[in-house]
């Protein structure tokens, strides 16, 4: 039980943009809601379990609040993953329903802080663990919910490990205590290839940068150099000329990924809306390689890395 929810995942918030003319209304203001897959299936070692979350999109114009979140989770969906003609069926299990003690591992093993478990947050996960992504293979997602069917399909890529980490210093004396970490990566010439990255700094806990993804038309079959930026909390404040650097001393922890271009383009265009907000860029609509309603669901092959800053 205590290994049901060794993830961090991501709840994303779609956020409006107004104009300074005049207010911004979207076409899909008025929309019913939509469901929201997000799952994910991992090859590698020490491979997450993988797991799905179901939610519903807020109206545009709903005030958000706590109320509102409760609401968000869909519950009693049938989930199922298919690869070949084997099926797994994921099991819902919810915050509110797990035992204290149970709790408590679950912080432990995240790294989630107590406070922040401000709703009961739902997930569908393999309670086997006998569902273990392996690269090359599809693996196909079924959610019944509410009289809808939706419908997914992902593939594990065959992963590309990086071939060394180096520690660049900085020409600022004011900097001298801090470094960038650049990885060299020999690119596969017979296909395309993508690519996110993860970093976490003296703690196993990883999160992806803003600008997590990469793919590889500029540099297919050739050896490159890739930097790898630390990950800043989203709700961090951080002078600007220390952004995504290392302090000397630090122990970095980076989880590098492959991902097949459905799961790429999810990001790709998540992380392109959550850069250029603002009143004068414009909105791009996010990715989902979900039919029948919205969201992602995809697989990684990965391997990690550990390195101490000197």
């Amino acid at each position: 039980m205590k290994n049901i929810l060794r993830f961090s995942f991501l709840l994303g918030l779609y956020l409006s943009l107004f104009s300074c003319e005049r207010a911004f209304v979207p076409e899909i203001a008025d929309a019913p809601p939509e469901i929201v897959v997000e799952g994910y299936i991992e090859a590698g070692v020490d491979a997450q379990p993988t797991f799905i979350t179901i939610t519903k999109t807020l109206p545009f114009f709903q005030e958000i609040g706590q109320d509102a979140f409760e609401k968000l989770y869909v519950n009693d969906a049938k989930v199922t993953v298919s690869e070949g003609d084997r099926t797994w069926e994921l099991i819902e299990f919810c915050w509110d329903d797990l035992p204290d003690a149970v709790r408590q591992q679950v912080l432990l093993l995240s790294g989630i802080d107590a406070d922040s478990i401000a709703f009961n947050i739902c997930v569908y996960v393999d309670p086997t663990f006998q569902l273990l992504g392996e690269e090359g293979k599809t693996y196909d997602l079924k959610v019944e919910v509410e009289d809808k069917v939706l419908t997914s399909s992902t593939t594990i890529p065959f992963h590309t490990p990086i071939d060394s980490l180096v520690q660049i210093d900085l020409p600022v004396d004011s900097l001298a205590l801090w470094k960038e970490v650049h990885g060299f990566i020999s690119d596969p010439a017979d296909r395309a290839d993508y690519y996110r990255y993860f970093t976490g700094v003296n703690s196993p806990i990883v999160r992806p940068p803003i600008n997590s993804v990469v793919n590889d038309p500029f540099f297919n079959g050739q050896s490159f150099q890739f930097p790898l930026a630390k990950a800043e909390p989203r709700d961090s404040m951080i002078a600007f000329d220390l952004y995504g650097l290392y302090q000397v001393g630090d122990t970095v922890t980076i989880r590098w990924a492959n991902l097949d271009a459905a799961h790429y383009e999810f990001w790709n265009t998540f992380e392109f809306n959550a850069v250029n907000q603002g009143p004068f860029s414009s909105y791009t609509r996010i990715a989902s390689n979900i039919e029948g309603g919205l969201g992602v669901w995809g697989g990684y092959s990965f391997s990690e890395y550990l390195i101490i800053v000197e």
